[in-house]
């Protein structure tokens, strides 16, 4: 296998994984995959009050409609809930229900298992060493923000 840079190595990894459904025992499935990417961002974003649309499309890189779009869907299929905003009583805001934690649970499991398959064969202080940079990386990313 030929070498490639580290940035396109890792948004190789990136595109290869975001179009995979992020579940236990599924086959690709672009919807599953966009109700745990959002239900994934409420949960990360929710707080006491619940996250707002433009806090979830900010946090997905995605427009305003299009991150409405697909919270409406997961809304309907029950992995989300809406409600009033604490403050504004005009707008509402959204939180995992017990069917979207139930889901992203099983994408969880779905996401460990699969680094498991991958590592299966490397050294555990090289899985360990590779799991604490990962961590790293995501530490300056949000630091970024």
């Amino acid at each position: 296998m030929s070498s490639v840079e580290p940035g396109m190595a890792l948004f190789r990894v990136v595109r290869y994984w975001s179009r995979r459904w992020t579940g236990a025992g599924q086959a690709v499935d672009a919807e599953r995959g966009r109700d745990v990417m959002v239900t994934e961002a409420v949960a990360a974003l929710q707080g006491d009050g619940g996250a707002t649309v433009n806090q979830v499309a900010d946090e997905l890189g995605i427009d305003q409609s299009g991150a409405s779009r697909f919270l409406a869907q997961a809304v309907e299929r029950g992995y989300l809930r809406k409600v009033p905003s604490p403050t504004d009583a005009r707008q509402r805001n959204l939180l995992v229900t017990a069917k979207g934690a139930r889901m992203l649970a099983a994408a969880h499991r779905w996401q460990e298992s699969v680094f498991a398959d991958l590592t299966a064969d490397w050294d555990a202080k090289d899985v360990q060493r590779f799991q604490a940079y990962l961590q790293r990386f995501l530490d300056a990313q949000q630091r970024r923000r």
